[in-house]
């Protein structure tokens, strides 16, 4: 497979299309745009998935942030990203109904085909599927330009016309701090890191309800267990990314070194032993 891809005219993308890019579900997805398909601005990053064995493509930190979230929700089952807005001829209606110019590729003027940031596949026993659209942006200014808000409309309504709700995330402080609990401590899953079910349980035993200082459980889940550091806090990490202890998200774990327990819940314990 080639490194870069040019996307650059009508027969780049059908090309694309022939090579399945933007179509498929789950592991057979392959995003329309790739890290190595743009121009690197040291943002882009490839993201190993959880609930997808995949490798996710995120164009910038506020993407980055943004997957971490999605993936951690427990009713997202899919993840999509890059998603083209196919086919081109109803974004180029969509744009001559709202009276904007549809967006073009820079050095050929050629109209460019659009994508959305995020499309989730959700799930739930009550609602059954559902689908999101999400666009990302990295602050709140850029909702306030011009071009950026024609072409947020233009993806609005491709979106309402398959009757899926269509929002924009804005990478807030609060909302980056949050993603960065939820990167460091699903590393180890990511990384396929794996403990056996009866280590789970009795790790679980020496955790309670509360703020706790990870250097101090680590050491004792060392000497408790006959474990490394580094495989303590692995396993510390494990019981966070799989929710069988819910922790505070709102504080910054990796830097103050302090995790505060909200709840730990043995039917998730008894589910991962499953």
């Amino acid at each position: 497979m080639p490194r870069f891809r040019d996307l650059k005219t009508f027969k780049d993308f059908q090309r694309a299309l022939k090579n399945k890019y933007g179509i498929g579900e789950g592991e057979s997805y392959k995003p329309w745009l790739r890290v190595q398909d743009v121009p690197s601005r040291g943002s882009s990053a490839k993201i190993q998935g959880i609930k997808i064995d995949r490798e996710h493509h995120t164009l910038s930190e506020g993407e980055s942030a943004y997957f971490y979230l999605a993936e951690y929700r427990d009713s997202v089952i899919d993840i999509r990203e890059q998603f083209p807005l196919l086919p081109i001829d109803l974004s180029i209606k969509i744009a001559s109904y709202l009276g904007v110019v549809h967006p073009t590729i820079p050095d050929s003027k050629a109209l460019n085909v659009m994508t959305t940031d995020f499309v989730l596949t959700c799930f739930d026993k009550k609602k059954g599927t559902w689908y999101e659209a999400v666009s990302v942006k990295s602050k709140e200014e850029d909702l306030a330009n011009k071009r950026t808000a024609e072409k947020l409309e233009i993806e609005r309504i491709w979106w309402q016309l398959l009757d899926i709700p269509f929002r924009v995330y804005v990478n807030t402080p609060e909302s980056q701090s949050k993603s960065k609990n939820i990167q460091w401590f699903t590393a180890p899953l990511r990384h396929g890191e794996v403990f056996p079910d009866s280590l789970i349980f009795a790790a679980c035993d020496l955790l309670h309800v509360g703020p706790m200082i990870t250097d101090q459980v680590c050491s004792e889940f060392s000497l408790k267990f006959d474990i490394d550091g580094a495989q303590a806090l692995s396993l510390l990490k494990t019981l966070f990314a799989k929710k069988i202890v819910d922790v505070n998200l709102d504080n910054p774990m990796p830097e103050s070194g302090v995790f505060e327990v909200i709840n730990i819940s043995q039917a998730r314990a008894k589910q991962h032993a499953g």
